[in-house]
């Protein structure tokens, strides 16, 4: 039992002396449709867009039922109602199911409380977390137009409560990402403003400049061979980088979602290595870079690029280096762990952060598919993909553990 009045769980500890090894993945097999002939577009079913506030304890998964890493048995594991990859910022969590006639999100607080849901019609639907001027974490949703003469719209509302801060407002176009980048058809992306939802730049606040992403109410752009930070209604410029030679600047990109616990962010321009790019200050972290993650169990950053997986410490020396038979797919780390897919041979490698060593965290007498890491909170709530669906490792201590027969 956690004595009353104990600190709240904050970290969980690594189990030493695991035997090395990679895991193999569970196979989700497909087959192809049948082709068919296009069926009439169905109608749009008319959804009330406000969320609907939840504030229970989301349903708990049957212990034992999942084969986790062995640290995380001893926490309370929820069913989420996601089936594609969901968002983190401050401890909330917020995914979607898009496999019904409607779109439901669904709001978590990584405790395990469901906070809110909400539904939208299918459409270039998309989703954003990001903060206001204030620093308020907020969610942004958009839905598609309901005629062809207009285009989609956004409202934004408060992570933690779902009370509307903005909108709906019409957007100029899709929304792209990462963030409140928007698509505008026949012209330059814009940049949507996170406390109001108007456009904050658009072609005439460009000058030259090309917006890459919108991360916590900042404005990222490639201005010719430079990096610009902007922010704030009056797009006040933060800090300017030159551009590493060798990227080509008019393909840069950013690669993979802006992680909201640290800033960092990878950038490429599809045929060249990436850079890492610490978005706080425009510090370039390294330059041999296709994947980030950060593990704040021990405060490394892993890196990989190609067959090289890298752990870095907060000064940027590299700590350890693991040279895998394959290239690697970089999936997630957090809480001494890193986790990396080999394409080719469908397997899981993992990897242990303080030295880069190969390690078995999974219980080798359970059977069954992997629950695979894929997004951790700075708390170390965790969320975990088998196939398509989604569950969340909380960081609420299961009491009972060790108790059961």
């Amino acid at each position: 039992m956690v004595a009353e009045g104990a600190p709240p769980l904050r970290r969980r500890t690594l189990l030493l002396g695991l035997p090395a090894s990679a895991l193999t993945l569970a196979a989700c097999e497909t087959s192809a449709p049948e082709p068919t002939s296009a069926p009439p577009p169905a109608p749009v079913p008319e959804v009330d867009p406000a969320p609907v506030l939840e504030n229970v304890p989301a349903e708990q998964v049957e212990p034992g039922s999942l084969r986790l890493t062995l640290e995380m048995d001893v926490m309370i594991v929820v069913e989420t109602g996601w089936n594609t990859a969901p968002q983190q910022l401050d401890g909330m969590f917020l995914g979607l199911d898009d496999s019904g006639e409607t779109l439901r999100f669904t709001a978590l607080d990584q405790d395990g409380t469901l906070r809110w849901t909400a539904q939208r019609p299918h459409g270039q639907q998309r989703f954003a977390l990001t903060r206001t001027e204030t620093g308020r974490a907020v969610a942004v949703l958009t839905e598609p137009a309901p005629n062809s003469a207009s285009g989609p719209s956004a409202s934004c509302y408060d992570l933690r409560t779902a009370g509307l801060v903005w909108g709906p407002h019409e957007m100029p176009g899709p929304l792209a990402g990462p963030g409140l980048l928007v698509e505008v058809p026949g012209g330059p992306q814009a940049v949507l403003a996170t406390e109001s939802g108007a456009v904050l730049l658009g072609e005439a606040e460009l000058g030259g400049g090309r917006p890459l992403a919108e991360h916590l109410g900042t404005v990222l752009l490639c201005e010719e061979r430079e990096l610009v930070a902007r922010r704030g209604a009056g797009f006040a410029e933060l800090w300017r980088t030159p551009l590493p030679e060798g990227l080509d600047a008019s393909a840069l990109q950013v690669l993979a979602p802006i992680d909201t616990t640290t800033g960092h962010a990878v950038l490429g321009d599809g045929t060249n290595p990436g850079i890492l790019l610490h978005l706080e200050d425009g510090r370039i972290l390294d330059e041999q870079v296709s994947a980030a993650a950060h593990d704040h169990g021990l405060d490394v950053t892993v890196l990989v690029h190609g067959d090289t997986v890298r752990g870095l410490d907060p000064d940027g020396t590299e700590r350890w280096r693991h040279r895998d038979p394959e290239q690697l797919v970089l999936l997630s780390a957090g809480e001494r762990l890193a986790y990396a897919q080999r394409p080719k041979e469908g397997t899981l490698v993992v990897l242990d952060t303080s030295q880069g060593l190969l390690v078995n965290p999974f219980d080798a007498d359970r059977s069954g598919p992997l629950a695979v890491p894929e997004l951790f909170s700075a708390d170390a709530a965790t969320s975990v993909r088998i196939e398509q669906t989604r569950y969340l490792v909380t960081t609420t201590l299961d009491e009972a553990y060790g108790l059961r027969d």
